[in-house]
């Protein structure tokens, strides 16, 4: 047991049972013999119950009692009482005897001496009630942190796999074409390479964390975009509209980036006239949402664009909890959707 918990234990210890000490001297005084008479008394009884309930308590931790279950328990501990609150009064008793001469005053009757069993019986059942209480809500909380504690190691590491499979499978595509540019159009793949080298070192910082701002989040986007822009050409006409207020707020990383890789690969690519993509960053009450709109339709299919979305979703979920979403759906008749709301 730690010091506090010790200290804890023996001030209860001796506040309630000065309570008892005080309460019964007052009572006895009223109507009892000599005060000389009667502290010595309530010190007996006192001190003889607190020795008994310090060695309830040594029985409870060396038997491991508030480990157990309250059903096992409950049995063992009225028998148990009964037995210390017989044994505590038969020791008063020997000491009102032989140490105050009780006798000389008032003889000893054994119904009263049972009626005092069954008194010292219940004060030893409040008693009880009070430690195990104590100790069963310590065990609890205890309990409740060790399992907070597991889920945040497993959220972490279910978090680590999901991140190690986002795969940006476009950085081969415009490596691709760079080769293919470098000696038609060399500005156009220098371009290119500086893209790339922004996005790889965004790559490369994002892994080891959890939640980067929205504006850190856009410059990766921009990028991004700009890569594609070269690589379609005429096909893509984009637009970016960020709120000035969401530019701070914490989102995953990756997460308007994944949209708006999934708005080139699965509609602008798709489609022989390419498209338009715009990208919208606001807030709306408590949340942060984020759409990206690009040309194309949904088959019925089709309710994801593969395993980099179902990550996302699952990426939210950890990190946001259930008031976190993320949603794909048709947006008239030749648009399709993509949008993710954030708790701000």
């Amino acid at each position: 047991m730690s010091k506090r918990n010790t200290v804890l234990y023996w001030t209860c210890q001796l506040i309630g049972w000065g309570f008892y000490f005080a309460f019964l001297t007052a009572s006895m005084l009223m109507f009892g013999p000599s005060p000389e008479i009667v502290i010595k008394l309530q010190v007996i009884i006192t001190l003889t119950l607190i020795i008994t309930s310090h060695g309830l308590r040594h029985f409870f931790k060396w038997k491991q009692w508030t480990s157990r279950p309250i059903k096992w328990v409950l049995p063992r501990l009225v028998l148990l009482l009964m037995g210390a609150a017989f044994l505590s009064q038969i020791i008063i008793h020997l000491l009102m005897i032989y140490a105050i001469n009780w006798e000389d005053f008032r003889g000893i009757d054994i119904k009263e001496f049972f009626i005092y069993v069954f008194n010292v019986f219940i004060i030893f059942c409040l008693w009880s009630l009070l430690y195990f209480s104590y100790h069963y809500w310590q065990n609890n909380r205890r309990k409740e942190i060790e399992n907070w504690q597991l889920k945040a190691q497993l959220n972490e590491a279910e978090l680590t796999i999901l991140k190690s499979q986002i795969n940006p499978h476009f950085l081969f595509n415009a490596l691709n074409n760079i080769r293919a540019l470098i000696l038609l159009e060399p500005e156009k793949a220098r371009d290119m390479v500086t893209h790339i080298s922004d996005l790889m070192r965004y790559f490369i910082q994002f892994n080891s964390k959890e939640k980067v701002s929205v504006s850190e989040e856009m410059a990766v986007v921009a990028d991004y975009l700009a890569l594609e822009k070269i690589q379609f050409d005429e096909r893509l006409q984009y637009s970016v509209h960020v709120a000035d207020d969401t530019m701070q707020e914490k989102i995953p990383p990756m997460s308007v980036q994944l949209l708006v890789e999934n708005a080139v690969k699965h509609g602008i690519s798709q489609l022989p006239n390419g498209g338009i993509i715009e990208v919208h960053v606001k807030t709306s009450g408590q949340f942060i949402i984020i759409e990206v709109i690009n040309t194309g339709q949904l088959s019925n299919q089709e309710t994801d664009s593969g395993m980099g979305l179902r990550n996302l979703h699952d990426r939210i979920a950890l990190l946001f909890g259930t008031d976190a979403s993320v949603n794909l759906i048709n947006h008239g008749s030749d648009l399709v959707k993509a949008s993710i709301q954030i708790p701000v």
